[in-house]
This record gives C-alpha cells, structure tokens and sequence, in this order.
C-alpha cells in the first residue's frame, strides 16, 4: 500500500509545488490540509488518522493529538523549532521528529535587522507622521555602526545576523556557551559571557530554541541589567521572554523599544497583546521565515526527511535520536 503524506502547511509557491513533486516521485501520496485558525487540538486530532508521516506546521503534537495516528512515522517540522511537537513521547511510539535547520536562516536574519532598522530610525512613527499631515520630523535615531549588537544564540540564525551586522559595520558580541569560541571569533563576532553582553550591548537579538531550562530568561533582572536605552529584539519563542518584566521595562524608559516577531500567545491576548499594542513596541505575526525562498528550502528540506524514512533510510535531520535506537534504517 502507498503511504500517504499528510502537509499541514502550503507547499505552493508562484504555481510550482516542489515539495510535493519530489515526494509523488517517490511513489508517495500527498494531501495538503490547511488548518483552521487557531490549529486546534481536536482537528489535528482526527487528520492524523490514515497517514504515514506529517509535515507539520504549528500544531501540538502530543499524547492527546496523536493517540488516533496509529500509522504515523515520522513529523517533520517546517521550521527549526519544535517547541509544540513532544519528542520524548514520539521516540516512545517510534516516531521520528525532524526539523529544518538552515532553512530560514536569511530570512529570519533579515528580519531581525528590519526591527532594528525599525526602531533605531523609527520608521512606523515616521511613516505614520507623513501619512497623517503631522509634525514632518522624528526623534533623533541612530547609526548602526555607532552600536554594538549582542546575540544570544549563534545558530545557523545567529551567524546569519553577524554577517549582516558586519556589513552594517556593527561592533558584535555573542553568548552560546555550546558553540566554540573559536567559530565565533572566525564569524567576526566577540564570545562574551552572559553579564558582559548585557552591559554592553545597545540592541540583544535572541536566537536559541524554547525549552524548560530557558523559559522567560529574559526576565526582570536581565532586563534591568540591560543598558538604559537598549533595544530588545525577538525572532525566536515568545516564550522566551517575560512579558510582564519587558512592559514594566518599556514603561520606566528603561529600554528604548522592544521588536518582536513572536508573543507568548498567538495570536497576542492578554498581556501579549498588552505588549504588541505598547507605543514602543514594533510587533509582527511570527512571520520571520515568511519568504519564498525560505518557505521553499524549509518545505523541500522536510519533504527529503520524509522520503529517506519512508524509503527505510535515516533523515538527515533527526531531532530525537533515540528513536533511532528502535528502528532499523540505513545509513
């Protein structure tokens, strides 16, 4: 029997589906079911049933979502993080996890630096000002190679911003104590301790995955070591951050403004939309990998992932490799 391929995200662009061309040419079946808002849990409950593997959009995929997808073996998350999809239970049913790492990288990297860019010369206010007949002028912005920029995380995402804040002649410093300091130093970028990045940088740029251990680190006391008149930018997890502690910092003046690409709830409410709605807050819909060409390599990347498991080969991109354990792949 063919196995069927479930996508949960859009693999069209510009009337070219190659995503779901190279898995047909595998002798593959594809369906494409895009959810409705919200991706509610009883909905990709009941889609699951029948299908071999998943490509997978931002669902939570768990226990109480997969207990039906008796067929499922392998999610393959269109994008890097997998903060919704539970890995643990996944090897336990002998499921593999993989995700797209690299793939959005450009993307997401360009949009961290329209945040800034955003900020720094107040370009919403400006645009706004314009548009609307009033007072012909911003307040006094800044110059990017005036500033230092400090990343924590330096990924595939955060060697992307480096390069491009080399180009905006940006002095750059970077917290990752999993990534040798050899490899940053050879990106341009100075390796830095946790405090000395918070006292030095005019704009934090965050680029790790969400997990228990990091979740709301950017609470009040990193924010209040922060520089007075820093920018905080965001393209990774909502979850990251502490909402409450960012408005009380936004509010004081402490921080000069705060971009985010990502809230704790999405679509923001409650105190996410408290946040998003802050005069200096430039907030947008988690959209940093929303390009052609990223959206392409991230769908083509999942789609290969698919095709090695279903052909009995090991993905190039496992997430859980104890689950490899349980299964007899080739190399």
């Amino acid at each position: 029997m063919t196995h069927r391929v479930l996508s949960s995200v859009n693999l069209e662009f510009g009337g070219e589906s190659p995503a779901a061309a190279l898995i047909e040419a595998a002798g593959f079946a594809v369906e494409i079911r895009r959810p409705a808002p919200g991706w509610r849990d009883e909905e990709t409950r009941d889609k699951l049933v029948g299908f071999a593997a998943l490509l997978a959009g931002a669902e939570n995929l768990n226990a109480a979502t997969m207990d039906r997808a008796e067929d499922l073996k392998i999610v393959a998350r269109n994008g890097v993080g997998y903060d919704k999809v539970d890995p643990d239970y996944c090897t336990q049913r002998g499921i593999v996890v993989t995700n797209t790492p690299g793939a959005m990288a450009d993307a997401v990297a360009d949009q961290a630096f329209a945040l800034l860019l955003g900020m720094s010369r107040q370009l919403v206010l400006g645009d706004a000002r314009v548009k609307e007949g009033q007072t012909y002028d911003v307040p006094l912005g800044e110059d990017l190679c005036a500033m230092t920029l400090g990343l924590f995380g330096c990924g595939h995402i955060g060697a992307e911003v480096i390069r491009r804040a080399l180009g905006f002649k940006m002095q750059i410093i970077v917290h990752d104590p999993f990534i040798d300091a050899a490899r940053i130093r050879n990106l341009g970028a100075e390796p830095v301790d946790r405090d000395d990045l918070l006292s030095r940088a005019d704009a934090i740029t965050l680029h790790v995955p969400l997990t228990d251990a990091n979740s709301a680190m950017v609470d009040a006391d990193f924010l209040g070591q922060m520089k007075k008149g820093a920018y905080l930018i965001n393209t990774a997890r909502g979850g990251l951050v502490d909402e409450t502690a960012l408005l009380a910092a936004l509010e004081s003046g402490h921080l000069a403004g705060a971009g985010l690409d990502c809230q704790a709830s999405e679509p923001p409410e409650g105190r996410s939309l408290e946040l998003v709605r802050h005069p200096l807050v430039l907030a947008l819909p988690h959209s940093g990998s929303k390009t052609t060409a990223a959206r392409k390599r991230m769908a083509l990347v999942a789609a290969r992932d698919i095709v090695a498991l279903l052909e009995g080969k090991i993905p190039q991109h496992v997430v859980n490799k104890a689950v490899l354990d349980k299964l007899d792949l080739a190399i």
